[in-house]
């Protein structure tokens, strides 16, 4: 008998998780028909810009997500790690990654969804293949180096004056709690762990954000810019683009603060020099 109420049990708990499965599976299918739908509505919107240089294109995809909502991780949808199309809302790097996947797409001529999440998992993945939660190019300076192998964005942060970075990072391993996936499987970390080890023997090179106005006159529209970090064992606290407004350099991001996408009003050095946890930045320019 308790065997029995054993195995109703089980069938019980097997139903109701592939019932779990395929509402999950279902939720998704519906945002991705939403998105898709979203995504000819922007490329409609954008007709006929792709003979515009690369970098330009770039921060007038930027300037059409204006007033967006920020929403941070989104995406973190499930232990699955699978592509995640959301146009919609974003945090500062999916707004980044949105905008570098749409102008490759436009660039391309190809302007179908099924390229745009082509270019999407291109840039969002290591070598472009989806694995595992750890095939994501977690750390902006993994990103930065895994999409300029890709060529699709060039550092020109050394040519800009840049000094060596001090690269010593462990923020994931040494935080696995405040990662859902990590949290519940810790079989990723010693994973992780490695990763960290790769991006730490590299050589990176950032700009102090103290000399940030010597350079302002060589900043380009339509840049990525990274900013560094002083919180210890991290290496980027925020990315966004560069626009330039009345003759100065601003931030195109999507700010948590102000929960939205956004120019910021300061200009960039002085967003820079506000900010006690932002040490300076690394320049990228779309190829």
């Amino acid at each position: 008998m308790r065997y029995i109420s054993f195995l109703i049990l089980f069938n019980i708990l097997t139903f109701c998780n592939i019932i779990s499965a395929k509402e999950q599976i279902c939720k998704e299918q519906i945002l991705e028909d939403q998105d898709s739908l979203r995504f000819f509505e922007k490329i409609s919107e954008l007709k006929g810009t792709n003979d515009e240089s690369t970098s330009f294109l770039f921060a007038k995809m930027g300037r059409s997500f204006l007033g967006y909502p920020y929403t941070s991780k989104t995406l973190e949808t499930g232990n699955r790690e699978s592509l995640v199309v959301n146009l919609r809302e974003f945090d500062c790097t999916t707004f980044v990654e949105t905008c570098l996947a749409f102008t490759l797409t436009l660039k391309s001529g190809n302007e179908t969804f099924s390229n745009y999440k082509h270019f999407l998992t291109e840039i969002r993945y290591r070598d472009g293949n989806i694995d595992n939660y750890n095939s994501r190019l977690h750390y902006f300076c993994d990103w930065i180096t895994d999409n300029q192998k890709k060529g699709l964005i060039f550092d020109t942060t050394q040519y800009l004056g840049g000094v060596a970075f001090p690269t010593e990072i462990d923020f994931m391993s040494t935080h696995a709690d405040s990662y859902m996936q990590l949290k519940n499987d810790s079989n990723l970390i010693p994973g992780i762990r490695e990763i960290e080890k790769e991006i730490s023997a590299r050589n990176y090179f950032y700009i102090p954000k103290e000399n940030i106005g010597s350079i302002e006159p060589y900043l380009q529209e339509g840049m990525i810019v990274a900013i560094t970090s002083g919180i210890k064992g991290l290496d980027i606290a925020h990315t966004g683009m560069l626009v330039r407004e009345n003759g100065r350099i601003h931030l195109l991001h999507a700010s948590s603060s102000a929960g939205k996408v956004i120019i910021s009003e300061k200009t960039f050095q002085d967003y820079l020099l506000g900010n006690k946890l932002q040490t300076g930045v690394i320049l990228l320019k779309v190829k």
